[in-house]
């Protein structure tokens, strides 16, 4: 499986027609295409756990890249997610169970690395504590011992990531987008080794250069909304961005090669992208609302950009003993409600329900200046007569332009971007191609639910019968067919773990800002 991280076909099709992309058009040509689409928060933590693991994110637990938690006095911090926090077993487990080994490598959400019968380099590492993010250790000594590349390229380096601000000068852009070329080169090197030294039955990677080049790039990408003086400036950004596209090309074209002709190949991606024109500042909503109320130290947010210092600092701008509901980052597209806890701050379980309702209803109403709908989905998660894993958001939100909320205060609720930025789309994009595929095939939309178990299928394994999606067998040839098994594990948190540092907080922090995840 080769993930494309924010892939999306309305950005591939047109560079297919192009000729920047011969190697993925062979494939798309030659196997089965379809959309695939994204958890409810079209998000990289949700998603790419919902797909290596057959279960929504009620299930697993894993909403965003941070968790709010109460104290005793009604106030709320922020935890970072970690593997540890996934409350079921992963596909690479599944495998394991059958006497067959597996090959995690760059997913978010799998350090510290699960002890799994084969390999795992985990994604979203500092390269500074990339060793305690690799199983086994000896292939961290391996890859540290390489001459043809660095290993540090396969961890965050927020010295060059925090160069992607945007108003740089060309060279530092051109830089930048080159980085994300080294780093994709990088995990492709990796999974390259790993297939030809020992290869193991089920080869996972992520390759995340697109998100990145999507958040930043959209504009120059996408003719609809391309935007900038023309001139030298603009068109060279837009050759930079569309070079990284060829590189990536020919980095799916040698693993799809490594890997052979007898292998079944996957490509998927964990959300699609489109354009975002305009800011939503939901907790400056709930503050007018009066379900929330600012302290003194809150200040507007006048550039419509919310710095890692002010996250830091953003919940110390809420006055905790009068805020009843909340949004705790900007990614998490979630407003979260207080319970009463017994000192009276909360909301009390017999009047849970008639909150949420009229709180959704007054969200749906919620419009712009012109008298347009802004929010086009606010769905309750606790009400739909299933369990979930808390903290779990009780409302999530759907914007009409598709973009991440503002946690702010602000003169305005609503307030349009000066440029498009890109942002995340429910639409992400699958591909098959290989023996067990149809060739030339266009299906229906696919869920990334039902990853876990078509791969499951593809390697003759029973699928568990408490997964969520479904085998897709319209995308596979006649005589391939799917197996019940016996249920998955269910995997407990760790208790009395070590927390992640604070180093490694504001490391996440700062990576989310760069990444277009905190307006």
């Amino acid at each position: 499986m080769i993930g494309l991280d924010g892939a999306t076909f309305s950005l591939l099709r047109p560079l297919s027609q192009q000729g920047v992309l011969p190697f993925l058009t062979s494939l798309i040509r030659g196997g089965t295409a379809a959309q695939l689409m994204s958890t409810r928060n079209p998000l990289t933590p949700p998603a790419w756990t919902s797909m290596t693991t057959g279960r929504s994110p009620e299930v697993h637990g894993i909403y965003d890249f941070l968790r709010p938690a109460y104290l005793g006095d009604g106030s709320v911090y922020l935890k970072v997610n970690d593997r540890r926090d996934n409350h079921c077993e992963t596909v690479f487990a599944m495998v394991n169970r059958h006497k067959m080994r597996g090959t995690a490598l760059n997913f978010y959400g799998y350090a510290p690395p699960p002890q799994i019968d084969g390999y795992v380099v985990s994604g979203f590492v500092p390269w500074k504590h990339l060793r305690h993010g690799i199983h086994p250790q000896s292939l961290f000594d391996s890859l540290k011992a390489s001459t043809d590349f660095d290993y540090r390229d396969l961890g965050m380096d927020i010295g060059e990531e925090k160069k992607c601000v945007q108003g740089l000068h060309a060279g530092e852009h051109e830089e930048w987008i080159e980085l994300q070329n080294v780093r994709d080169r990088a995990w492709t090197d990796v999974t390259c080794r790993l297939m030809t030294e020992d290869r193991t039955e089920l080869t996972a990677v992520v390759l995340d250069g697109p998100d990145k080049i999507q958040h930043l790039f959209w504009r120059y990408l996408d003719a609809e909304c391309h935007s900038g003086e023309p001139g030298e400036w603009t068109d060279r950004i837009t050759q930079l961005a569309t070079d990284f596209y060829r590189q990536m090309d020919d980095n799916i074209r040698r693993m799809v090669e490594t890997a052979g002709p007898d292998t079944n190949v996957i490509l998927v991606s964990d959300h699609g992208f489109g354009p975002t024109t305009e800011i939503l500042y939901i907790n400056q909503w709930l503050a007018e609302k009066g379900y929330l109320t600012w302290t003194g130290r809150a200040e507007d947010d006048a550039k419509g950009q919310l710095t890692a210092e002010k996250i830091r600092d953003h919940l110390g701008m809420i006055d905790w003993r009068k805020t009843v509901a909340f949004c705790p980052t900007p990614s998490s597209n979630a407003i979260y409600i207080k319970p009463d806890l017994g000192n009276g701050q909360g909301i009390k379980p017999d009047d849970y329900l008639a909150f949420v309702q009229n709180m959704q209803a007054e969200l749906m109403e919620l419009r712009d200046a012109s008298g347009k709908q802004v929010v086009v989905g606010a769905s309750p998660n606790k009400l739909r007569g299933r369990s979930f894993v808390e903290p779990c958001p009780d409302i999530t939100l759907s914007l009409r332009d598709g973009g991440f909320v503002s946690i702010l205060p602000s003169d305005t609720v609503v307030k349009d971007r000066v440029l498009a930025d890109g942002t995340h789309r429910p639409e992400g994009i699958f591909i098959g191609h290989g023996p067990a595929f149809k060739r030339g095939e266009q299906l229906e939309p696919l869920n990334l639910l039902d990853i876990t178990p078509l791969m499951l299928t593809l390697l003759g394994l029973p699928v568990p019968r408490d997964l969520e999606g479904r085998v897709p067998v319209e995308a596979l040839e006649t005589g391939i067919t799917a197996t019940t098994g016996a249920a998955t594990a269910t995997v407990a948190a760790d208790e009395g773990r070590e927390e992640v540092s604070d180093e490694d907080r504001e490391i996440l922090l700062r990576q989310m800002q760069k990444l277009g995840y905190m307006d």
